[in-house]
């Protein structure tokens, strides 16, 4: 199978040659890859999705945690849809195939199989990291076809029988550009204008990239303060300098991604930005007091998403599936949420030059849960002079260690440079 039929295609119909000739009908099933992958792991996932909603609900009858409702249905509700997921993907290499004629093609999944003529279908996208897909037109998703065999002859049917929407897309941006005289007068001109915009962009995307994924495996291995100042010091101001390029030259930079593109993108740097942020500061043990961090995060996640959507508000309207719309929107607001709360987070702790304010509290409860990246550990301590109320705190291990129920511990509180405290630290107070 050839890794890009897109060439298949073309090295099978040039100018002045036969066209191919495609068979009366054509039926792929899933290619081998999928089918022995998902029958050795599937069950084994299955079973570990049902042991885990087992072992949280025997953890609740304990008094052991869960104690919110609400979270303890979401995530049982979440683990029964994998492992239906799972058990669907076991029947699904049994009974799914794909049957192309030259009528139209034929869906056969699990439960039953549907047909769509050529005449019902907008086309089809075939993307290099992404795969390929169709799009019927009374439908809200488009058809993942990625994991059928033989992808050079289904990728011909395609080719022969409805539009390729993403060439469509690039002419369509090659006439924009042609049409456009801000880059220049000549086609030279606008491809030099065009070619030093995206050296920027790449550039920045590129730091965002080093730093999220240097950020990210501090975070989660190592959580040394000096690595995260220098990384979160490059990945805060990304999406600002992104949108800021995307303002200015309005219509040349774009905050979206599309492969082959001519215009400069800063879509995947946004994003890498965003999501390093957010887990950088989601897996840092201090903790903030009070409701100053919601304060400021809300209020700037809601400035990021609407500056986003008002760049991109009408490509990504011409998606026109409202299905994908909304799943564009939901992503833009989740991403730019990460970022801002990422960067009220570490900009408060970073360049924090306070004195901790040094008190006494008493530890009430010890737990530890388990998260995705291991072991977290938490206590509870009474209210003190910097907190009203109990407060449940995020500890490091070895701290952890030192504690028991009833211990006194020394606590430093510091202000934080947007002025939202934050414990800087927790220490067992010695007799």
């Amino acid at each position: 199978m050839s890794g890009d039929p897109e060439a298949s295609a073309e090295a099978q119909d040039p100018e002045g040659e036969e066209e191919y000739v495609l068979p009366d009908e054509s039926t792929f099933a899933v290619t081998r890859w999928v089918r022995w992958f998902l029958a050795v792991f599937a069950p084994v996932l299955a079973a570990g999705f049902a042991w885990g909603a087992w072992d949280i609900a025997q953890d609740r009858l304990a008094g052991k945690g869960y104690d919110n409702v609400w979270l303890f249905a979401f995530i049982l509700a979440t683990l029964a849809i994998l492992v239906f997921l799972n058990l669907y993907g076991l029947a699904f290499i049994v009974r799914g195939r794909l049957t192309i004629n030259h009528q139209g093609v034929i869906l056969r999944g699990v439960f039953g199989a549907r047909s769509i003529p050529w005449d019902r279908i907008e086309g089809f996208r075939w993307n290099r990291g992404q795969g390929l897909f169709l799009f019927p037109a009374e439908d809200r998703w488009p058809a993942n076809l990625t994991y059928f065999e033989n992808q050079d002859l289904l990728y011909m049917w395609l080719y022969h029988h409805t539009p390729n929407l993403h060439w469509a897309e690039l002419a369509k941006e090659a006439d924009e550009i042609q049409a456009n005289h801000e880059l220049g007068m000549t086609n030279e001109q606008k491809k030099a204008r065009l070619a030093g915009m995206r050296r920027i962009t790449r550039t920045i995307n590129w730091i965002a990239y080093v730093a999220g994924a240097v950020g990210a495996v501090n975070a989660l291995f190592f959580d040394d303060d000096r690595v995260q100042l220098v990384t979160a010091s490059a990945l805060v101001p990304v999406p600002v300098v992104l949108v800021l390029l995307a303002l200015r030259f309005r219509d040349q930079v774009r905050l979206d991604y599309r492969e082959g593109s001519f215009y400069p993108e800063g879509a995947t740097g946004i994003v890498a930005s965003g999501i390093a942020l957010g887990l950088m500061s989601l897996l840092d043990h201090h903790d903030t007091l009070g409701d100053d961090f919601a304060q400021w995060t809300f209020p700037l996640a809601a400035l990021g998403a609407l500056a986003w959507l008002g760049i991109e508000g009408q490509r990504i309207r011409a998606q026109r599936r409202w299905m994908l719309i909304g799943l564009h929107v939901a992503s833009i607001v989740f991403v730019s949420a990460f970022w801002a709360g990422g960067s009220v987070y570490q900009v408060n702790k970073n360049a924090d030059t306070s004195e901790p304010a040094r008190d006494t509290t008493v530890v009430t409860r010890l737990r530890e849960s388990r998260e995705k990246t291991g072991t977290a550990y938490h206590a509870e301590v009474a209210p003190w002079s910097a907190s009203p109320e109990p407060v449940e705190l995020n500890l490091s291990r070895e701290t952890y260690e030192t504690l028991r129920v009833g211990a006194t511990v020394g606590i430093g509180v510091r202000a934080g440079a947007l002025g939202i405290p934050w414990v800087d630290q927790v220490r067992l107070k010695k007799p």
